[in-house]
């Protein structure tokens, strides 16, 4: 997970031209580079190597918006004056990056490397070209956070429902219960019931010879019976409360409840910020937003095990994901940049507040997820299977 922030250009503040783009024609054991040949007149033409220039340019008026950020951020000590470079936007984005490391990032990345956390002053990046023929604009008046997962990290809560199912049969659903909720407040969670609703779908479209060729008709024996009827939330957090106690003699037992208790103390009175809840706010250009891209793809897939029928919907329904349009971002948050100061400064806190519940919550999954990986990892061992390694194909997930 890294964060950054964009202009209207679309370039990051904290982008770095890639180290492939900078290698020239070297030969080994030669001490020069050689010549690169221009189309037209064979005339050998050494071009210069440019060291210690800035990777990105930002016109100033592109600057203002981030500008204004900055200040807000100064007054409630997110950023630091000794941030400053002499870019609003890197300034800006050297900020988040800090603000996002002190509250766990680091750990967050071992689960959920391939994500993002972003600010811009756009929500529809555009080409170059766009840019060009749309003429000039205005500098934004408005910045949004949004959050993005590349990948979905894969937790295979089999072996472990099982593990809690040993102590108390109630504990694996609402250990399931809690720990689904939780990840949803912050992502799309792929596991059996979208698993069973892709299935339905795609039953009504085929015919009988075609069930009897598919899997879609065995998803329903996907989820275990001890998840056919999941409690309530509050009744699944009373469930591992009167349960922790009980547990103090299996101490696995009693750190998986432990976390999932965490996750609930970081995220609760949080709830997921899906971009389409913006519409009160900027109806015109959500419904431009929606329009133009493809559903967020989920943050973290919940299979019972590798390479079960909960994987396989994922995989099926997954693959035509991005490929028309761009995948939409999973969170995002608004900062109007015309309000006042002290209401600006307000909003700007809101939006951090929540980014800091977030990463503390997600540092607790992380050490979760790494538990519950671990047990399902003993498990295969115990069936004499090489852990995280796919007898086929498979869906491209972190493991």
């Amino acid at each position: 997970m890294s964060g950054s922030v964009q202009s209207r250009s679309g370039n990051r503040g904290n982008a770095s031209v890639p180290e492939k783009s900078l290698r020239s024609n070297h030969t080994p054991g030669r001490d020069r580079y050689d010549s690169v040949r221009l189309i037209g007149a064979p005339v050998a033409v050494t071009l210069p190597r440019l060291k210690d220039i800035r990777p990105r340019y930002c016109f100033r008026s592109d600057d203002r918006p981030a500008a204004i950020l900055a200040l807000s951020m100064l007054r409630l000590n997110i950023a630091q004056l000794g941030d400053w470079n002499g870019s609003a936007v890197d300034f800006v984005g050297k900020a988040l990056a800090r603000f996002c490391r002190s509250h766990g990032l680091e750990t967050v990345s071992r689960v959920f490397p391939e994500s993002s956390i972003r600010i811009l002053d756009e929500i529809l990046e555009q080409s170059e070209y766009e840019r060009s023929v749309s003429g000039d604009r205005e500098p934004s008046s408005r910045m949004f956070l949004m959050v993005d997962y590349d990948q979905s990290a894969m937790v295979q809560v089999g072996p472990t429902l099982s593990l809690l199912h040993g102590c108390d049969k109630h504990l694996p659903a609402a250990f399931y219960q809690v720990l689904a909720t939780n990840l949803r407040r912050w992502m799309r969670v792929y596991d059996v019931t979208d698993a069973e609703s892709f299935a339905d779908d795609q039953k009504a479209m085929l015919d009988e010879e075609e069930l009897e060729q598919s899997f879609y008709p065995k998803v329903d024996a996907a989820r275990p019976a001890y998840l056919k009827r999941l409690p309530t939330y509050k009744k699944a957090l009373q469930c591992l409360r009167r349960s922790l106690p009980k547990c103090r003699s299996m101490p696995r037992i009693a750190t998986l409840i432990r976390l999932c208790l965490e996750l609930d103390a970081h995220g609760n009175g949080s709830s997921a910020r899906w971009p389409y809840l913006l519409r009160e706010e900027i109806p015109d250009e959500m419904d431009t937003y929606v329009e133009y891209t493809d559903p967020p793809g989920p943050g973290a897939l919940m299979v019972m095990e590798e390479d079960d029928l909960i994987e396989a919907c994922f995989t099926e329904e997954m693959q035509f994901l991005g490929q028309e349009l761009p995948i939409g971002s999973s969170l995002m948050l608004l900062i109007d940049l015309d309000r006042r100061r002290d209401s600006l400064d307000r909003q700007v806190k809101r939006a951090f507040d929540y980014l800091s519940a977030m990463l503390r919550s997600l540092t607790a999954a992380t050490k979760l997820i790494e538990m519950i990986r671990e047990i399902h990892d003993e498990y295969l061992r115990e069936c004499g299977l090489e852990q995280g390694v796919h007898a086929q194909e498979s869906a491209a997930c972190v493991r």
